[in-house]
């Protein structure tokens, strides 16, 4: 099974989900027992559930110019009560030069736009200062403590479909109105009609939102 045509590019990476048959390269070629036995749960979750594979998929990091490797990424399953967890790491050799919040924001807002998810949360060894700064750089914020130590989370951006939908119905109004040569009563009503469904949806958005931060918590 092939991952996914997608590639995220940053100012100096290319962010890639990696196949099956080189997520086995990379847990034969990896050194640590703990990840060889982590890579080895994402290839059993790609192969468990093709369809939302790319979010048990490792990521490879490269550099734009060079295609150099130089860490990875990951999401821990499909989203669940609206949140998806990362996970990432980085070779020694290119710690300390903003590579990884470089692409730990660039996976987080791709997640933002993927549906149903709202948040995205992170975990971090409790010794792990320099993967907490990473997150606090990416805008998380500190949410208790996980199994593996701290845990961070970071919203989606709230929703402002008042915004766009008043925009649109006055367009549409002014378009109708301009018809029957009462332009202004047309955006009138129109703008009213977007509003009054920019609400709703705003509404919606906010209601599921704080259903969600009730189900995390649990």
């Amino acid at each position: 099974m092939k991952a996914k045509k997608i590639c995220l590019t940053t100012k100096r990476l290319l962010l890639q989900p990696m196949t099956d048959e080189e997520t086995v390269v990379l847990i034969e070629q990896c050194d640590s027992e703990e990840m060889r036995q982590a890579y080895g749960e994402m290839l059993e979750g790609c192969k468990r559930d093709p369809e939302n594979r790319i979010w048990y998929a490792p990521w490879k990091m490269l550099l734009k110019d060079s295609k150099v490797f130089v860490g990875d990424l990951c999401f821990k399953g499909p989203a669940k009560n609206g949140a998806v967890e990362v996970g990432y790491g980085i070779l020694p050799k290119f710690e300390g030069i903003g590579y990884m919040t470089e692409a730990v924001k660039a996976i987080t807002k791709w997640a933002f736009a993927q549906k149903d998810v709202l948040f995205v949360e992170a975990e971090t060894d409790p010794e792990n200062k320099a993967s907490q700064r990473v997150l606090e750089k990416c805008g998380f914020k500190p949410d208790g403590t996980g199994k593996e130590g701290p845990r961070f989370v970071l919203e989606s951006p709230p929703t402002n479909w008042m915004t766009v939908y008043m925009c649109l119905g006055m367009s549409i109004g002014m378009a109708l109105g301009m018809q029957q040569d009462q332009m202004m009563l047309g955006m009138s009503i129109g703008m009213s009609v977007g509003v009054g469904i920019g609400m709703m949806l705003d509404a919606s958005d906010k209601s599921k939102r704080e259903k969600f931060r009730k189900e995390r918590k649990k």
